[in-house]
């Protein structure tokens, strides 16, 4: 795992970073807003040292929600 000062979230014209969430297993998932269209895109950032997903991998997507009520809270 990367210490926090070499994490580097990708930030492109189509996707900006909007919130960086740690979950229970160790793992950094990040949520980027796309622009033009309203969707929430949730990518894993960074692997934790202990993480027992195999699915769990820096830079796969772990969704995509374009609804208001399913949107993750801040």
């Amino acid at each position: 795992m990367h210490p926090s000062n070499q994490i580097r979230a990708r930030q492109t014209p189509q996707y900006a970073l909007d919130a960086l969430h740690a979950l229970p297993c160790g793992c950094v998932a990040a949520v980027y807003k796309t622009q033009p269209w309203d969707v929430e895109v949730v990518s894993l950032e960074a692997r934790g040292p202990h993480c027992v997903y195999a699915q769990h991998q820096a830079g796969e997507m772990l969704g995509m929600v374009n609804e208001e009520h399913l949107r993750l809270n801040r």
